[in-house]
Parts: C-alpha cells; sequence; structure tokens
C-alpha cells in the first residue's frame, strides 16, 4: 500500500460547524511523486463522486463522508462533505479541522490508463487515467503538496473543493487497465494468509 501525500493550511468559514464541507488538494499534476509517477492533467474524472474513506483507508470503518472531484490548474481536488449526523463523519471533521496545515490526504484507485517513459531527466510512470475509489485523510502518504484547503459553509459550497492525496497502483503493462491494486487494500495473498493464521489458533485454542 502506498498514499502520495500533501500538507497545507486550512481555512474556516461560517457555519462550517454545521456543514461538514471542505475543499482539499489530494494530488499534484506534472510532479514525480515518492512512488516515482507522475499524474498528467486529465488523468482524474472531472465531477466523479466518491467517498471520503476513514482515518489511513480504514476499510472495515463506515465512509466519514462524500466529495466531487476536478481537476483546477495543476492540483486535483475534491469538494467535499462530512457526515456530522454519523459518528464517524464528526470524529473526522473535529479531527482534521484540529490538526489543520500538517493534515495529509491520501487517494485509493484504480489504474485505467498508464504508460513509461522519461520526465525531468529520470525514468517514470505516468498515470494517464484513474478510477478513484476514494479520498482519505492520513498520517503520511506518498504525495507530492496535498492540503486541505477550506472547511466552510453550504452556502459557499460551489467554491468548495478537497485535499491531497493520492494512492499507487501498479499495472501489468503499458496502457493497460484495471491491472493494478488500489493503494490502501492488502493484497489478497496477504489476506490469505491472515485468514490461514486466523484459523490455525483457533484450532490450537479448540484442542486446548
Amino acid at each position: 500500500m502506498a498514499q502520495k501525500v500533501y500538507k497545507g493550511q486550512i481555512k474556516f468559514k461560517k457555519d462550517a460547524d454545521e456543514t461538514g464541507e471542505f475543499r482539499a488538494e489530494f494530488a499534484t499534476l506534472n510532479v514525480i511523486d515518492y512512488d516515482q509517477d507522475v499524474t498528467v492533467p486529465g488523468a482524474f474524472q472531472d465531477g466523479q463522486e466518491t467517498l471520503i474513506e476513514a482515518w489511513n483507508h480504514s476499510y472495515g470503518v463506515l465512509p466519514a463522508g462524500k466529495g466531487i472531484i476536478h481537476e483546477q490548474g495543476d492540483k486535483a481536488i475534491i469538494d467535499g462533505r462530512f457526515f456530522l449526523d454519523t459518528q464517524s463523519g464528526l470524529e473526522h471533521y473535529k479531527t482534521v479541522k484540529e490538526i489543520g496545515a500538517i493534515q495529509e490526504w491520501s487517494y485509493t484507485f484504480d489504474i485505467e490508463e498508464w504508460s513509461e517513459g522519461e520526465f525531468e531527466g529520470q525514468d517514470v510512470r505516468f498515470l494517464r487515467r484513474l478510477d478513484v475509489w476514494g479520498v482519505a485523510p492520513v498520517q503520511r502518504g506518498a504525495g507530492i503538496d496535498t492540503r486541505t484547503t477550506d472547511i466552510k459553509a453550504a452556502k459557499d459550497s460551489k467554491d468548495s473543493g478537497a485535499g491531497d492525496g493520492a494512492g499507487d497502483d501498479a499495472g501489468d503493462g503499458e496502457g493497460e487497465a484495471g491491472d493494478g491494486k488500489p493503494s490502501g487494500r492488502p493484497p489478497r495473498d496477504v489476506q490469505v494468509q491472515i485468514d490461514i493464521l486466523t484459523a490455525e489458533l483457533s484450532q490450537e485454542v479448540r484442542s486446548e
């Protein structure tokens, strides 16, 4: 699992505690990130609705909110809303608000199109089209310059967005779709090993 992370200041607006709405930049385009990937403009599906996943992509926990993805300049942003009428959404909202400028973001995704090449004198993988499963606040990620840019009121929702973060997927061949593992999800063989270990421990307990 890998994340692409961003940090930055948080701006708060009127009625934020009642709406749970925010803007965050979760990916920077046309830069080499810590995974040696370059996400190109157009890789994100403008207007795609996605989940705000629980802290550090905790898949066993209910989503904390949802949002809409857009590209603006060299950033991918999400106009998001925490579900303040749920315990998870409220806790995530309060935590992100308190963390402020040091909050980092990550996203889980499938690679639908990619290629390999050279960028700024380095061998890189170009991410050309992505299907984002969710965006999550994280403790540490793999992106460059992600941040929460705004937590705001419902009446200002047209100006809201979401934050930086990225996940890492690997493809098996240039330009092939759906061959990567979405970041934050354990590989299947790891899950099988966990299941086997659980079964063995259960057998030992019964034997005693």
